[in-house]
């Protein structure tokens, strides 16, 4: 139409400028027509954060408006935000992490890769490339800490930050002391670090970080007997305690609000093989190495060290048993994996079986998606490799004292090629989630 009205009013001249205007508007608008960036950022808000990385490829100026502060307030304003799922993979032969974002849209679950930045003032990729295996993660607010970790066989002290609303990584103060296969947790709005260090004697064994203040400040010590330097697994109980699992296969504990430490034995045996913690609504879960999925009462873990810890399996999970159980993408922290290697000659002499590690360690990850479970894992194929994802809704039985949990969906949300054998004890992955992104 506007063709015709163009003819209708300039001839053969004004209708060849009309399409050069039409053609210049059309690329440089890159099908949104050029609007005032109030309402493209107001457009964009509305936009689901799993399509962020397909509109990032549209134009120069998307994935400039994708990557501001602005739109982060905007989608606030606008009640527009969502829980994000991030995943970080390390999958041989490529070494270097990978991040990315659950989608859960329906017939759409899959994968999505992270486009993140590194400040223009740190382009030395060193900073980003820590082993993750070794480093220590926790949510919090609306970004994800990356604290330590190993580089060269030497722990670092260094701190990432991940802002979840522009997907750009950034600098923050150096711990006290370098340390990887730390245990890490966030109670009252602080983000707590115990162990990891090689001196158990130091001084700052356990500290403190303050997101408002940027400081990090040295925790009281603890008692000689709650501090060897590895911790393998960690969760806050209550949310006022962080509690940990050390190399000895004890449970540590560390109270902020009454500045107590305490050990915690409870079953060393148990602990030793079910790994990945993971609170939802105050119960415990945890992964056994048979595929179950297994939980307790946080309050369980209130009582004396001699009282132990009662586990129960998750039911209605038994068609998960199998796969989950043939799960190899484990991550088990530097100190873990250097201990096993260095015993290995006493397990020979002692007549002892040698296994890999990761036929030894739960190979399945656990996390959420508000109330309900996110079950992630890994199935080695001849041609492939998929990483699988399970949503389960948890309901809770009073009279049988079971929980029962029923899966929502299940499904490939990646598929891979297939790493060298060799060099598959080397995948990890790490699962955390952010919110308001």
């Amino acid at each position: 139409m506007m063709m015709m009205m163009s003819g209708c009013y300039g001839g053969e001249e004004e209708e060849a400028s009309s399409h050069r205007k039409k053609r210049k508007l059309s690329s440089s608008s890159a099908g949104i027509p050029l609007l005032p960036e109030e309402m493209v950022l107001s457009c964009l808000a509305r936009v689901s954060r799993s399509e962020h990385a397909s509109l990032s490829l549209v134009s120069k100026r998307h994935r400039s408006l994708l990557l501001t502060p602005e739109l982060y307030n905007y989608r606030s304003l606008m009640g527009c935000t969502e829980n994000l799922i991030y995943l970080c993979l390390r999958i041989p032969p490529d070494l270097d992490p990978r991040w990315f974002t659950l989608s859960l849209k329906p017939r759409d679950r899959r994968l999505v890769p992270v486009a993140s930045r590194l400040p223009s003032s740190h382009v030395d990729l060193g900073y980003f490339n820590q082993p993750h295996e070794a480093s220590s993660m926790v949510a919090h607010g609306c970004g994800i800490y990356v604290m330590g970790g190993r580089r060269f066989r030497r722990g670092s002290s260094s701190v990432m930050f991940l802002d979840g609303r522009s997907n750009t990584w950034s600098t923050l103060p150096s711990m006290g002391v370098a340390r990887y296969s730390a245990a890490a947790g966030v109670v009252d709005g602080k983000i707590y670090v115990l162990g990891g260090c090689d001196d158990r004697e130091s001084s700052r064994w356990g500290e403190v970080f303050d997101p408002e203040k940027q400081t990090w400040d040295a925790l009281p010590m603890p008692p000689h007997h709650c501090s060897p330097h590895a911790m393998f697994e960690s969760i806050v109980i209550n949310q006022d305690k962080l509690v940990a699992l050390n190399g000895a296969w004890e449970c540590v504990s560390y109270t902020p609000s009454e500045s107590r430490w305490n050990k915690m034995s409870k079953e060393k045996e148990t602990f030793a093989v079910n790994k990945c913690w993971h609170v939802i609504d105050n119960v415990v879960y945890c992964s056994g190495l048979d595929g179950r999925v297994l939980w307790c009462e946080a309050d369980e873990w209130e009582r004396p060290e001699t009282e132990a810890v009662e586990w129960r399996e998750v039911m209605g999970l038994e068609s998960l048993w199998e796969t989950l159980a043939a799960s190899k993408l484990v991550n088990y922290g530097g100190r873990m994996g250097d201990n096993w290697e260095a015993n290995k000659p006493l397990m020979l002499e002692a007549g002892l079986e040698i296994t890999e590690l990761d036929e030894k360690l739960p190979g399945h990850k656990l996390s959420n998606s508000g109330n309900n479970m996110l079950i992630f894992w890994d199935v080695l194929a001849p041609n492939k490799l998929e990483i699988w994802c399970a949503e389960v809704s948890l309901v809770r039985h009073k009279e049988t004292c079971q929980i029962r949990g029923n899966i929502v969906w299940s499904e490939a949300i990646m598929t891979l090629d297939p790493p060298p054998p060799h060099n598959f004890e080397e995948a990890s992955a790490y699962v955390t989630y952010c919110l308001n992104g």
